[in-house]
């Protein structure tokens, strides 16, 4: 698969870059993201044509003084220095290489730093030390990788931690944005249908390597996705879930387990939670939420303690395993080799669970086009009445509302009319929006002033809405 996007991030290495050849300083950058979306490539394109030493070292769960000695052997060669000292701290590595970069700008790359928090925690500290005293006077790009999000924040983010302030910028390396999934399918499948491409947004996520996958295993149809994620070639990506939930958690695994799988089943208030799993869970969700695998979600314009909260899980990859492939009644039928009867149980539960995908789809891919943010739901405290999305377009002071269905027939523009109408607690959402893959119809209104939008007082902004309407054909053939 060819690289896609990430424009903005290479950007940001190159500059960072400039500025360590143009001053003479060292810089350096935490790069994080979750397992599999693309940092290394990111790295490695980055500095793809680069005529100066470029050094990029994994961290493996070894001895420091291992470590260190393998570095500095490649630090030699990338130097040309005849000699190979001899260190034992890894800081130390860094710093001779620092003193040869005076001579010789270069970059220096440390991917999944964060394991050295097992087996050798001293190291920032140590780094620190180096890092103040070298910094001023030594051209070294020093690109920091990780792929445990909260960790990573912690080491850099935390005021009380070594490296606290040493970083000259931070980049997120987030999965694929709906453009660039959809550039993905029809560059690969130019016939793909819109359900083929909600398919591999809920069995990838975006991560770029599960779209690597079914790229190169020609599964970018939803049928072929399915059959693939159910035989051994696509065996990787089955097992993937587990892999990715233990490197983040290492201990209580059964308890976090319990809680998602309730949450991936439809448990998405605390007191449905509390009630599939037990009452001592606060401790575990506050976990999940920090390791990012689990997030809160509130109704757009609720306050922050309102208690009308629901959870999901954050990564569409997850939540598809968590469904599909993890429950018990569906190991059992993997273990025995029942694969026909695994796709058939994930093709008729498709349907159901990508209706619900596709919300997530369109506030993606709407926060990704703009002008609208924020993008969010919106429900009642009893969750009798909601609406699947509510945008926001400050600028021109516009609220777009929508109702999103998988299936035309199945959406009624009277019903959303009665449910924005049912409660006036909905009267605040100016614009009416419904969409679906396959048609749209689209409703547009104002609002009088912005403080209305962020204080609204229903009363008064229905009085004031001037709609214009307008009525889009179906568009079978086209990807949202």
């Amino acid at each position: 698969m060819r690289f896609y996007g990430r424009t903005e991030e290479i950007a940001t290495l190159r500059h960072f870059w400039s500025v360590v050849q143009n001053r003479k300083t060292a810089q350096m950058v935490s790069v994080f993201g979750r397992r599999r979306v693309g940092k290394t490539t990111l790295i490695r394109k980055a500095f793809e044509n680069e005529t100066a030493p470029v050094l990029s070292f994994m961290v493996q769960d070894r001895s420091e003084a291992s470590t260190a000695q393998t570095w500095t052997q490649a630090v030699c060669r990338a130097f040309d220095v005849p000699y190979t000292p001899t260190f034992t701290k890894a800081a130390d590595v860094i710093a001779f290489a620092m003193s040869l970069a005076k001579t010789k700008p270069a970059v220096f790359i440390i991917d999944e730093c964060q394991a050295f928090n097992r087996w050798a925690p001293a190291f920032w500290s140590e780094l620190q030390g180096v890092w103040d005293r070298l910094r001023d006077d030594s051209p070294l790009l020093l690109v920091m990788s990780g792929s445990i999000v909260y960790a990573m924040e912690d080491i850099f983010g935390n005021a009380s931690k070594p490296l606290f302030g040493r970083t000259s910028g931070q980049i997120e390396v987030r999965a694929f944005t709906p453009s660039v999934i959809r550039q993905i399918v029809t560059d690969e499948n130019p016939a793909a249908a819109p359900m083929d491409l909600l398919t591999v947004y809920a069995i990838t996520g975006g991560v770029a390597e599960y779209l690597r996958l079914l790229v190169e295993n020609d599964a970018l149809t939803q049928k072929a996705a399915v059959r693939f994620l159910f035989s051994w070639p696509g065996a990787w990506l089955r097992s993937e879930g587990a892999i990715y939930l233990a490197n983040e958690y290492r201990s209580h695994a059964p308890d976090y387990n319990e809680i998602l799988h309730a949450v991936a089943a439809g448990a998405t208030q605390w007191s449905q939670i509390e009630e599939r799993v037990g009452s001592n869970i606060r401790s575990y969700m506050t976990k999940l939420e920090q390791f990012r695998i689990l997030e809160r979600v509130r109704p757009i314009f609720a306050e922050p303690t309102a208690r009308k909260a629901r959870y999901r899980i954050a990564d569409p990859y997850l939540k598809f395993w968590l469904t599909f492939v993890d429950p018990i009644e569906l190991r059992d039928l993997a273990n025995n080799d029942r694969w026909d009867e695994l796709v058939a149980r994930c093709e008729s539960g498709l349907p159901t669970y990508l209706g619900r995908t596709l919300e997530r789809w369109f506030q993606a891919k709407l926060l990704e086009d703009g002008p609208w943010s924020p993008v969010a739901s919106w429900w009642d405290r009893k969750s009798d009445n909601d609406i699947d999305i509510v945008a926001v377009n400050e600028s021109k002071k516009e609220l777009l509302l929508g109702e999103v269905k998988t299936n035309p027939k199945k959406y009624s523009r009277n019903l959303l009319l009665y449910k924005k109408a049912k409660k006036s607690a909905a009267d605040f959402l100016a614009t009416l929006f419904s969409v679906d893959v396959l048609y749209s119809d689209v409703m547009t209104a104002h609002y009088a002033h912005s403080a209305e939008l962020l204080n609204p007082a229903p009363s008064r902004i229905s009085k004031r809405l001037h709609w214009r309407h307008q009525s889009h054909s179906h568009t079978h053939n086209r990807l949202p």
